[in-house]
């Protein structure tokens, strides 16, 4: 397996049934498709091509079910999509090219959002210190794991340990984040509703 796509999952259902449109057709036999459901018993989640987990009890952040999704992870390349967002029509061919012909630890590629494109020649922008704009080679990660007691930031916490080693770069875009979602982790921070850690 070369590659595992890690999905955490709350009550976006018709984004990702769009986003299983997308990959349904890219997805091969070097590349499975993990969905971590977050407490919400979503039956309809089994019916697309990815592997589903059920949790009973919705974790409150990104961070338990991402890490459920690395310690299930059969890949050995990690990348994480967001159920509310989108990749491109050649996502997984331009990730699975870049692994067979290249040896690196961690990859950085392009992504698109309503506030224009970000193309990334060498590093992100310090601001922007997601998870979703990069390829991780498994073996880096290790034992490394989000911390569950962070709604926001975790994934710069994460990528402080694990982006490490030889870099590369995919300058095209392969991912489309959906900026400004009601109920999102995000939203909810910027209007107050929940803090930056947990009580």
């Amino acid at each position: 397996m070369q590659l595992t796509i890690i999905t955490p999952y709350y009550d976006t259902l018709k984004y990702i049934k769009f986003l299983s449109k997308i990959l349904n057709t890219q997805l091969t036999d070097e590349v499975e498709w993990l969905i971590i459901d977050d407490g919400c018993n979503e039956k309809e989640l089994d019916e697309l091509p990815a592997r589903v987990i059920h949790l009973e009890k919705n974790s409150g952040n990104a961070s338990t079910p991402r890490n459920i999704g690395l310690d299930n992870a059969k890949g050995k390349y990690i990348t994480f999509v967001d159920s509310d967002d989108l990749v491109s029509l050649d996502y997984v061919s331009k990730i699975l090219n870049k692994i067979k012909t290249s040896d690196f630890d961690y990859c950085f590629f392009s992504w698109q959002s309503i506030n224009g494109k970000r193309i990334i020649k060498d590093q992100p922008e310090k601001w922007n210190t997601s998870v979703w704009n990069c390829i991780y080679k498994k073996e880096l990660i290790g034992d490394t794991r989000f911390n569950p007691k962070q709604n926001i930031g975790e994934d710069e916490l994460f990528n402080k340990e694990v982006r490490k080693g030889k870099k590369e770069n995919i300058e095209d875009i392969l991912y489309f984040y959906n900026w400004g979602r009601p109920d999102s982790m995000s939203t909810n921070y910027l209007q107050g509703k929940i803090g930056y850690t947990k009580e």
